[in-house]
């Protein structure tokens, strides 16, 4: 084992009075040195795992490790018993730098202390995303998510006003509105507003001429976030994941650190929305990754990429060869190969379900290995061309079977999604790369590498369906006209279409099937209904309506 990596120790901010904790062994010599508060009680380091994270294919774990420390003499409880080092900054260290940063997510005491960290943020990517709720308010109303929001994206209002006519769009400035639609007719009739609420926090409003009726449907269309600066929509996936992870959640990502992909993805144009609050930091990440087509790691330099990786004949690489690598495996399984890809986009926030698919297939892989289906959801795209490039992108790499490269090398500075160039005799690829995983193992100073890549020609791939309207269904709520004896209700499809011969079934009783202008009418009845709403081509649908 190298001495650099035999002296590495840990060191975790926020000691007492502030002072900086180094954890050490019990045999280093010369801790003094290091400053701060120095602890003999470093009992073993273990391999420190650096997964990338490929959304839709291989969504990999946060990189984390668990540092084990000896307090047989009780000296860390005395240390850490007032005051735990929870979500304090942690590193790594050998006399050569930095090879694990992160922060302290967990602390188990005994006679040995196991110390867990999670790498590559200043806050845990497992935190929920923080997102407020319209609680922040007060007074009567319903609880809900207040929302983040980029590019073009439709979305249910939140009620703000007691009187049902101003609603809050985002919980945040937005570039404009270019639709609002009341039981799917569009409407002029509203004005919006980037200004504050009660709480002094900028958000965006709609405000209505007419207010809202009890159980109509209010559906939005706008531009999301803004750049600061230009006041320019962010709707790119590198300018969307910037500002997800600093201004959102918080994280210490500069702006120049994703100058790469920035590159990379700067012709794919996004929308979507952030409303989950019961959600992780990184499964928010993770969907918009798988949207774009590109895999992240929080730990790894640029933090994400495009996926399949670009090709890249000039960026470093680390040679991989009889010489410099040992213990070399490769592995392909069939489960992992997929000829028919189904491409789910335009996801419409409002009606809660996905406006639009592609299908995808791959007819000579489908011969070889059958017809193996894969759904691929992309809330975040919006066109039908980026779908069917993305799709076509995946598949490439799905349809074909895969080797999964494995082997250990002397520590060097190789980071996840580095670039490794393979020529070993028994590797069954070669070329460059990009390492799907390196996993230092400070005990016998080695890096373990993993890299990943389809063998054979690229297979031809035809677009065999394209979807609009993806799913019809009936949207939940009617028109409603109450006249001197009857309620009439007129039945329509998602496009405000009339349902001519649709069966409309009032509070599970009486049936009646609607005329040629899709309507039917009852006696009136004062109150809440609901109406069981049935076509030919569509699932059933309830909506519910207050006479």
């Amino acid at each position: 084992m190298s001495t650099a990596l035999a002296n590495a120790w840990l060191q975790i901010d926020g000691g007492p009075d502030g002072t900086t904790v180094n954890l050490v062994p019990h045999e280093r010599q010369g801790a003094a040195a290091l400053g701060g508060l120095v602890v003999r009680a470093l009992k073993a380091l273990p391999p420190i795992e650096r997964p990338l994270s490929v959304p839709g294919i291989e969504a990999a774990p946060t990189s984390s490790m668990d540092v084990e420390l000896d307090n047989a003499d009780g000296a860390l409880t005395r240390l850490w018993a007032e005051r735990p080092p929870m979500r304090r900054a942690a590193r790594v260290l050998t006399e050569g730098g930095v090879l694990f940063a992160g922060i302290v997510t967990g602390l188990q005491m005994g006679a040995s202390v196991r110390v867990s960290l999670e790498a590559g943020m200043d806050r845990p990517l497992s935190d929920n995303v923080p997102l407020r709720t319209s609680a922040v308010w007060g007074g009567w109303r319903e609880v809900r998510v207040l929302p983040w929001g980029w590019g073009a994206v439709t979305v249910t209002p939140i009620q703000y006003s007691a009187d049902q006519r101003v609603f809050l769009l985002l919980d945040h400035p937005i570039a404009g509105v270019d639709e609002v639609k009341r039981d799917d007719v569009a409407t002029v009739a509203y004005a919006w507003e980037n200004a504050v609420d009660s709480t002094g926090r900028a958000v965006s409003f709609l405000e209505l001429a007419q207010p809202l009726a009890d159980g109509e449907r209010l559906a939005v269309t706008l531009r999301g976030r803004m750049h600061p600066d230009t006041g320019r929509p962010l709707q790119t996936p590198a300018e969307i994941l910037f500002d997800l992870l600093a201004n959102l959640a918080g994280a210490p990502v500069q702006w120049a650190d994703l100058d790469d992909y920035r590159t990379e993805t700067a012709g794919v144009v996004l929308g979507g929305l952030v409303a989950d609050n019961t959600i992780t930091i990184r499964a928010a990440v993770d969907e918009l990754m798988q949207s774009a087509g590109s895999a992240w790691s929080a730990a790894m330099p640029g933090v994400a990429l495009t996926w399949p990786p670009l090709p890249d004949d000039v960026a470093p690489a680390q040679r991989v060869d009889a010489l410099t690598a040992a213990g070399l495996q490769a592995a392909t399984q069939a489960t992992g190969i997929f000829t028919v890809l189904r491409v789910l986009y335009d996801y419409d926030h409002a009606a809660g379900r996905y406006r639009r698919a592609v299908q995808l297939r791959a007819p000579e892989a489908a011969r070889d290995y059958g017809e193996l289906e894969l759904e691929w959801n992309a809330a975040w795209l919006r066109t039908p061309r980026q779908a069917e490039a993305l799709g076509q992108r995946m598949l490439a790499w799905l349809a074909r079977p895969r080797w999964r490269v494995s082997w250990q090398q002397s520590f060097a500075d190789v980071e996840t999604g580095a670039w490794a160039e393979l020529a070993h005799p028994l590797a069954p690829i070669t070329g460059r790369h990009r390492l799907l995983a390196a996993r230092l193992d400070l005990s016998t100073a080695t890096l373990e590498c993993t890299a990943e890549a389809p063998v054979g020609a690229v297979p031809v791939i035809e677009t065999t369906k394209l979807s609009t309207a993806f799913e019809p269904v009936i949207q939940p709520g009617i028109t409603v006209e109450v006249g001197a004896n009857e309620i009439i209700f007129t039945a329509r499809d998602e496009q405000g279409n009339a349902l001519p011969g649709a069966r409309i079934t009032l509070d599970g009783g009486v049936t009646r099937i609607a005329n040629a202008a899709g309507r039917v009418s009852f006696p009136v009845v004062r109150g809440r209904h609901v109406l069981l709403i049935e076509s030919d081509g569509y699932p059933p649908a309830e909506a519910v309506v207050v006479i």
